[in-house]
């Protein structure tokens, strides 16, 4: 039989009871507490010990034979990108490195997509949106303002996501702080307080998004974020006309931990934000229990278009569905420190002025 042991809520250590004032004391920080409190507290950890559990029921239906005979495979030889267009459609070009040496293949096991969004943004517009970028932008290198920026390769795809919704039940605690002080005779007197501070509820989630493509990086895909999930009608292979689809190639674990990633980081925000009044806030313990998770494979519309400067490609990925705009620019340091300076420069300026005027005012003296 395992002993019990009731610990110190502000330091860990073991506490004590102190049979003449009929509380717990701690010998290391020297608090005392009120006994049913500690009870409390030790009840509410032996329930959220066995609270965690972040699994999701994850809908993996195969291509059927149908889909198979109406929709090709494609093998690119440079990247190794694995791809699929719908069955007339001939595959000129890799939709990530560009290269037209690609071949075909053949689908075997694959997760069917549930559903997918259309493209609404056309390729002129795109393009349009590609030139417009470069408009009225201070920090970008000029090596990108010098002369026109010409499109390398445009790219109409379609990216594997895995789609989550769940009803996310949480059990969070902090360490809080609160300072006062007052003065006794010669000397100041600072009084800090500590607490225990519990949250408890349920939040919902609809529509997660995780990128199941291990070619596109989850910064560029969350940049582009959020889809219109309504506007997703049903797959099927002639859906895939004039595009070109990624297949899925991150594993699901893989998803669903980003998923339970996604979850956690709003969940903690969500609950952070209820605890205030405190001098300081110190997160203690994070249980979460996903109840009906759920998810559904889906395709998502992204243009990708590439530009070369100075013997370099960088990209630009655009919502296929909301014109969302991303790119791998960077902005100029050299640029951003000069306006600094010519910012702090015109500060100095205004400064010495306006203390010459008064000078001369007679203001100072």
């Amino acid at each position: 039989m395992s002993t019990l042991t009731y610990k110190c809520p502000s330091c860990a250590s073991p506490l004590e009871f102190d049979g003449h004032q009929q509380e717990m004391t701690c010998n290391s920080c020297g608090n005392t507490f009120d006994p049913q409190s500690i009870i409390a507290v030790n009840q509410i950890r032996e329930e959220d010990a066995g609270h965690e559990d972040m699994r999701w029921d994850m809908m993996e239906d195969s291509f059927t034979p149908g889909d198979l005979q109406q929709t090709k495979a494609y093998s690119c030889s440079s990247c190794g990108a694995e791809l699929f267009t719908e069955e007339t459609t001939v595959a000129t070009s890799c939709a990530f490195c560009g290269s037209p040496s690609v071949i075909p293949a053949q689908f075997t096991d694959e997760t069917r997509p549930r559903q997918i969004i259309p493209f609404t943004i056309d390729k002129a517009k795109a393009e349009q949106m590609f030139r417009d970028y470069f408009k009225n932008k201070k920090l970008i290198p000029n090596l990108f303002l010098e002369g026109p920026n010409q499109i390398d390769e445009i790219r109409k795809l379609y990216v594997p996501y895995w789609i989550f919704d769940c009803d996310a039940d949480a059990r969070m605690s902090y360490r809080g702080t609160t300072v006062s002080s007052r003065r006794s005779g010669q000397y100041m007197v600072r009084t800090t307080r500590h607490y225990l501070i519990y949250r408890a509820g349920t939040l919902s989630f609809h529509d997660l998004p995780v990128d199941a493509s291990i070619r596109l990086d989850n910064k560029i895909t969350e940049s582009i974020e959020p889809f219109n999930q309504r506007e997703a009608i049903e797959y099927a292979p002639h859906t895939l006309s004039g595009a070109q689809a990624n297949r899925a190639d991150v594993d699901t674990q893989t998803c669903q931990n980003r998923a339970n990633e996604r979850v956690k980081l709003t969940t903690d925000q969500v609950f952070r934000s209820t605890v205030s009044g405190y001098a300081s806030v110190v997160p203690e313990s994070s249980s979460i229990k996903i109840i009906n998770g759920t998810s559904r494979p889906v395709l998502y519309p992204v243009w990708l278009i590439t530009t070369k400067k100075g013997g370099k490609t960088y990209t630009f990925a655009i919502n296929g569905q909301t014109g969302a705009l991303t790119c791998d620019i960077p902005w100029s340091k050299a640029k951003f420190f000069g306006r600094m300076a010519s910012m702090a420069w015109g500060v100095t300026v205004a400064g010495f002025s306006l203390i010459y005027a008064l000078s001369a005012l007679g203001v100072l003296k």
